[in-house]
């Protein structure tokens, strides 16, 4: 599964002005993003606190409580799949080409609480799935580990095949938009871009959804 860096544009007015309201992308829920547990979560970097201040004035406060929910109790995946037990698929054998590079990122991830460890195989939940391991090149000729949770193409019990298509579509804005923002705000306009590096690994998880996405 790939782990895009994501690209937000933000268009902030430094002088008064009249705008027309327009319609956010990326802003319609498909599914129930979130469901309250009172299981242990793990670390994140979602403080709840902070995005209730930054939302208090967007327009739509169902993605606000949304949001909300995603900071306490993690986000769903959106998963409809099948539930057939415990599956431990093999890892890819080029993840041996770099066998340093995942362990110290997996040793990583482990230092920052983002991931759960079962001891033995016996104390694996009831719907757990290990899917591959790999790497593959990044833009900078160095390489990255992947978890393919598509594996095997052909197979329609999948983690991804799992999650219909609809509930994965992002919609990107165009430079037309951005400029017809810029245009609508008029003096003073302000455009930025912001990068978030691992765009997905800011999301904390629901540990209902994490057993699917186990590797090891």
């Amino acid at each position: 599964m790939r782990e895009p860096t994501s690209e937000t544009t933000f268009i902030t007015p430094m002088c008064k002005t009249v705008s027309k309201q327009v319609s956010r992308p990326n802003t319609a829920i498909h599914y129930l993003l979130y469901t309250p547990h009172k299981l242990p979560m793990p670390a994140g970097q979602l403080h709840a606190r902070g995005w209730k201040q930054l939302t208090t004035k967007f327009p739509d406060q169902e993605v606000t409580a949304t949001i909300l929910g995603i900071c306490k109790f993690g986000a769903r995946i959106g998963y409809e799949g099948y539930h057939s037990g415990v599956t431990i698929n093999p890892n890819l054998g080029f993840a041996m080409l770099d066998a340093q590079l995942v362990t110290s990122d997996i040793m990583s991830e482990l230092g920052k609480n983002r991931l759960e460890v079962y001891p033995d195989s016996k104390s694996l939940p009831s719907h757990y799935t290990a899917s591959l391991l790999g790497l593959t090149d990044k833009a900078d000729g160095s390489k990255r580990r992947i978890h393919h949770l598509s594996y095997p193409p052909s197979s329609e019990n999948t983690i991804n095949s799992g999650i219909p298509e609809a509930y994965g579509v992002i919609q990107y804005r165009g430079i037309e938009k951005a400029t017809r923002a810029v245009q609508d705000f008029r003096c003073g306009s302000l455009l930025i871009k912001r990068d978030f590096e691992s765009a997905f690994r800011h999301m904390p998880i629901s540990p209902q959804d994490t057993p699917l996405l186990g590797f090891h």
